[in-house]
């Protein structure tokens, strides 16, 4: 449960988390995300996501099992409560959606750049370049090949530089 309803209700929940729903809801509302996240998230609907929190129905088995996947929890620890903890919210290598508000921060935290321009980071070389096309492609198959995560960022028009 939280402390109030609406869009600004508390994201911190409130007393003891007794049913499915308020345990789904927890999870989801300590990780930052929407409904609309975790329904993604799973393949599902939003619809759904807000009858679970309700308790108005529950997951059917696959949903659960994909539930408990997702929280890293067990099945018990989800269903009956007993050793639940909510879970750290799980890297972007597992999957996790940014909110919309991440997102407008990450847009304002990038350089501006001109229409073609690539920014290259390196954070292994703690170095940042432009570089063509090619030479992205390249450090993106070799970072692949070295096992290192690469980030694509895509922004949504080209901003002039200040």
């Amino acid at each position: 449960m939280t402390s109030s309803r609406g869009a600004y209700q508390s994201l911190k929940p409130v007393g003891r988390l007794t049913t499915l729903g308020q345990r789904i809801r927890a999870v989801r509302l300590a990780w930052g995300w929407t409904q609309g996240t975790l329904a993604k998230a799973l393949g599902s609907a939003q619809s759904l996501i807000s009858e679970w929190e309700k308790d108005v129905s529950r997951p059917s088995g696959a949903s659960l099992t994909a539930l408990a996947k997702l929280f890293h929890l067990s099945m018990p620890a989800l269903e009956s409560g007993k050793g639940f903890k909510i879970p750290e919210l799980p890297g972007v290598s597992e999957g996790a959606a940014m909110s919309k508000r991440d997102i407008q921060d990450l847009r304002n935290l990038l350089p501006g750049l001109k229409e073609g321009e690539i920014l290259q980071v390196d954070t292994l070389a703690e170095d940042a370049a432009l570089v063509p096309l090619t030479q992205a492609l390249a450090a993106i198959r070799e970072a692949k090949k070295q096992g290192r995560a690469v980030w694509l960022v895509i922004g949504d028009q080209a901003k002039p530089n200040v």
